[in-house]
């Protein structure tokens, strides 16, 4: 993810594009609020305030074949991307 600006109407970048975006279309989405996590400490206080989360037995396999996929999924996408020349 690229963070910009708008100014006077025009997209100001405060980083530069990677060659690998060179001509794909891209999306622009407003960060609202600036801060979204602000009161992270506040939401990190409210979560450990409520306690060890318990599962039952059947989602833990639930969850470990999920992240199993996921784990897949993503090492098929990075063999997919092209390789890289120093």
């Amino acid at each position: 993810m690229i963070q910009a600006r708008i100014k006077h109407g025009q997209v100001v970048l405060d980083e530069p594009i990677p060659t690998a975006w060179e001509g794909r279309i891209v999306k622009l989405v407003p960060m609202t609020p600036d801060e979204p996590l602000a009161n992270l400490d506040e939401l990190i206080a409210a979560l450990h305030a409520m306690g060890q989360m318990e599962l039952d037995p059947n989602e833990r396999e639930e969850i470990a074949s999920a992240l199993a996929e996921v784990d897949t999924f993503s090492k098929e996408a990075l063999n997919r991307l092209p390789a890289r020349r120093p």
